[in-house]
């Protein structure tokens, strides 16, 4: 395994060369994304604890204000819920996530994986255009949002296929992006001259 930089490693195969770009944040980090974790489903069991037994209902005596509330604890519950998934989707990302790329004589193929799971997607080069650094502005909300440990997301890397964009380099830093799309590009014209041989 070599490294192009401290989050890229790959791997020269005799048909293929794979590469990986870890999701791994720093330990704290990764610390504070667990406890955010904790006390949202703590936040959640106990609103839920609530709902069930019926202890929301405050000596209300009108009949419309307690069906309110007990509405209120259900949009809560959806809210909640949502965002639970999300949580612990990104924790899982920042604890095993991976963005696998595999390069062989016909295709690039891209992988976001948890682990070992993941749906990998092929794309033809004969139908690829070329791979370009997505332009961002760095003074955007969205991009400032999307750059946080606590979201997956600001790719920087991008090319067209079949008249449609494709987006991958998850929180790539610029000169990680510059890297890895001038190391794509030449894997794919060093496995393509192969093809001719």
């Amino acid at each position: 395994m070599k490294y192009i930089s401290e989050r890229i490693s790959y791997h020269r195969h005799e048909q293929y060369t794979t590469i990986l770009v870890s999701s791994k944040v720093d330990k704290w980090k990764e610390s504070l994304l667990f406890g955010w974790m904790l006390m949202w489903i703590a936040i959640g069991v106990l609103i839920l604890f609530l709902f069930i037994s019926g202890k929301y209902e405050l000596d209300l005596v009108d009949a419309k204000a307690k069906g309110q509330q007990k509405l209120f604890l259900l949009i809560f519950m959806v809210f909640w819920a949502y965002y639970l998934y999300r949580i612990i989707k990104i924790y899982l990302w920042r604890k095993k996530g991976v963005e696998y790329f595999k390069i062989d004589k016909d295709s690039l193929i891209i992988k976001r994986a948890f682990g070992k799971y993941g749906k990998a997607k092929a794309y033809l080069y004969s139908n690829m255009g070329e791979i370009e650094l997505l332009e961002k502005s760095s003074r955007s909300f969205s991009w400032v949002m999307q750059s946080s440990f606590w979201d997956i997301g600001n790719e920087a890397l991008n090319f067209e296929y079949n008249a449609k964009e494709v987006i991958f380099g998850i929180q790539l830093e610029i000169n990680e992006s510059k890297k890895l799309k001038d190391f794509l590009k030449s894997e794919i014209k060093r496995r393509k001259v192969t093809l001719k041989k």
